[in-house]
């Protein structure tokens, strides 16, 4: 059995559960793996793994704060509140929304102690069952809001109708949420097209290994804690 911890660059259109199916490919037979916070197939960056006694540290590492870069294009919302779904509302374009004005409206509704309610689309689970289990039959639930921590939310990049920003937040918070609340409270709506998680706690994207590299004679770089 093999302990460790591994971090790993997940690639865009894979699930988390994808990237652990390939270490299992290559490591030892009945190898204890688990993985400490899901990333969504649309988006990439640094995923987790745990190794034989390094799962029962899975809880500490989810609640870890996490950063993440996430661009944005406004002018429409999707059911899934990111690219993958349908658009379902339009917004005026006409005028750009200036870039003061983002940072405000961020400044005073998303940074902070905030109350978010998961998207339809989401893994919650509602009565055994995974919410986006009920939005794939269109059948809306009611999921509880939950007061997060957004410690920094940052335009990193300014290209009208696309806009990038660095949120550094607590664990268990929806980025495309974040984006979809800022898209309501500006007007203009807007959808999560790009993701990249680049660091929990104090493991970061640096030292990661490409997912697409898991194969056999690859070197894992485990970190042993």
């Amino acid at each position: 059995m093999i302990d460790g911890i591994l971090l790993i660059n997940k690639e865009v259109g894979i699930t988390s559960y994808d990237v652990i199916r390939r270490l299992k490919k290559i490591l030892p037979k009945g190898q204890k793996i688990g993985h400490a916070g899901t990333l969504d197939p649309f988006a990439s960056g640094l995923l987790i793994l745990l190794l034989g006694k390094c799962t029962k540290r899975m809880n500490d590492i989810l609640q870890m704060e996490k950063e993440y870069l996430v661009k944005a294009e406004f002018g429409y919302s999707t059911d899934t509140q990111d690219i993958t779904g349908e658009i379902i509302e339009k917004g005026d374009l006409e005028n750009p929304l200036e870039k003061e004005l983002i940072e405000k409206i961020i400044g005073e509704n998303l940074v902070g102690k905030i109350s978010q309610t998961p998207p339809q689309f989401s893994a919650k689970k509602i009565n055994g069952k995974k919410a986006y289990e009920y939005a794939r039959k269109n059948e809306k639930v009611n999921l509880a809001p939950k007061e997060i921590f957004v410690k920094s939310f940052n335009i990193e990049e300014y290209a009208w109708p696309h806009v990038t920003f660095r949120i550094v937040c607590s664990s268990g918070t929806y980025i495309r949420t974040l984006i979809n609340d800022l898209g309501n409270e500006s007007k203009y709506l807007a959808t999560a097209v790009e993701l990249k998680r680049i660091r929990i706690g104090k493991f970061t994207l640096d030292d990661a290994i490409q997912s697409e590299d898991l194969a056999e004679g690859v070197e894992l770089n485990l970190i042993n804690i």
